[in-house]
């Protein structure tokens, strides 16, 4: 049975997640080059520091990074991967004038996901997102689906499609699922309300009228937090504003903070467990930067990536920033000295220095001792 306290190793956790991001405007980081990342418009980054990028897996070791190429079948116009959980399983799509193929990558060993009949008359399907029990979500045929691994090694659909006040909710795509089975539509037709679902008929919409027109949804995590974006109108162009949703009506707008008199303008691509938000943000004219949001108790705080940028990196500017893990590292893009092709990037905060250390465990000690308190009968 659930109880309405936090038990101390997830406190404790919550604390050594933290601890890094907190630290990010004063303590060095450090920035690994992953080479050129041009016409590459897929990525993603586990919490083992794999990453995925166009039709290509990134492995850590200890000499650096191993690079495995995914090669195209006969007759396909070429794949991309989308995501990467824990195990280090990939999802991505493959493409041909037949229609898409969705399809799990784990091991050397490729596993297509069964399809359905889109508009065209074509079988279809697409793999967008994976969480660490194998869970899939994308779209097949013309609606939004979660495949989930059965007894037989291979997967089973189900079919996203509900009905929330007479919009059709599902007939979009999944773009991210989390661990416990909630698939993201990124869209919702014909209103444009991203929402989640953990299946058939049992769904809930994100965002109500009049914040902004047509958000997106893009990453959920197991807290059920969605990060995302949506146009609004800025002097007659089309601009975007970044989101967080965590509940009901709570959708916080995340700061930004351009040149003087330039429109607001950004977007978030991905989240962890810490509600920690990465993406970008315009600050001017041709200047992209990459940027960091997380909560503190004064608000969201905004952190230009390019403030942290190591001294002596090969890169000279941050620009975008894709996707989050758990111990804080962020993948994105960036320029290098000495070539016009953008780069991928991983960014890795520094180890908390041992005052930090101590104020967490300190404080990690007075929960524990306020908690065998509240457990003794008599505490107060």
């Amino acid at each position: 049975m659930k109880k309405n306290c936090f038990p101390l190793t997830v406190i404790a956790a919550a604390f050594v997640m933290l601890a890094p991001i907190a630290q990010a405007a004063t303590s060095a980081w450090t920035i690994v080059d992953l080479g050129s990342a041009h016409n590459f418009g897929t990525f993603a980054l586990n919490d083992r520091g794999w990453v995925v990028m166009g039709n290509k897996i990134l492995s850590p070791g200890a000499g650096g990074y191993t690079s495995v190429e995914l090669a195209s079948s006969p007759g396909s116009s070429g794949l991309r991967l989308n995501d990467i959980n824990n195990a280090n399983a990939a999802v991505g799509s493959e493409y041909s004038s037949e229609g898409a193929r969705g399809f799990v990558w784990q091991a050397g060993v490729r596993t297509n996901l069964p399809p359905a009949k889109n508009y065209l008359d074509q079988f279809s399907a697409e793999a967008n997102g994976i969480n660490d029990n194998g869970q899939v979500v994308g779209n097949s045929g013309d609606y939004a689906a979660i495949w989930s691994p059965n007894v037989t090694g291979g997967y089973t659909a189900t079919t996203l499609g509900w009905y929330w006040e007479g919009a059709k909710v599902g007939s979009g795509a999944g773009v991210s699922i989390n661990n416990a089975g909630a698939g993201l539509m990124a869209t919702v037709y014909n209103q444009y309300r991203p929402g989640y679902t953990t299946g058939l008929g049992n769904g809930i919409s994100i965002l109500g009228d009049g914040l902004v027109e047509w958000p997106v949804g893009v990453d959920i995590n197991d807290r059920y937090a969605v990060a995302g974006y949506g146009t609004y109108n800025c002097s007659g162009y089309s601009c975007n504003r970044p989101f967080i949703w965590t509940s009901g009506d709570n959708v916080a707008f995340l700061p930004l903070t351009p040149d003087p008199g330039k429109p607001y303008n950004g977007r978030a691509n991905a989240l962890n467990e810490a509600n920690d938000v990465v993406g970008m943000g315009w600050y001017g004219p041709y200047d992209a930067r990459a940027v960091l949001w997380s909560a503190s108790s004064s608000g969201w705080q905004e952190i230009d990536l390019n403030t942290v940028l190591p001294a002596g990196s090969a890169f000279y500017s941050l620009d975008e920033a894709m996707d989050i893990n758990e111990k804080g590292q962020i993948l994105g893009l960036g320029a290098v000295h000495g070539d016009w092709q953008p780069h991928a990037f991983l960014l890795t905060p520094a180890i908390p220095e041992p005052a930090t250390w101590a104020l967490m465990l300190g404080g990690l000690a007075w929960v524990g001792w306020a908690a065998r308190r509240r457990a003794v009968p008599g505490g107060s």
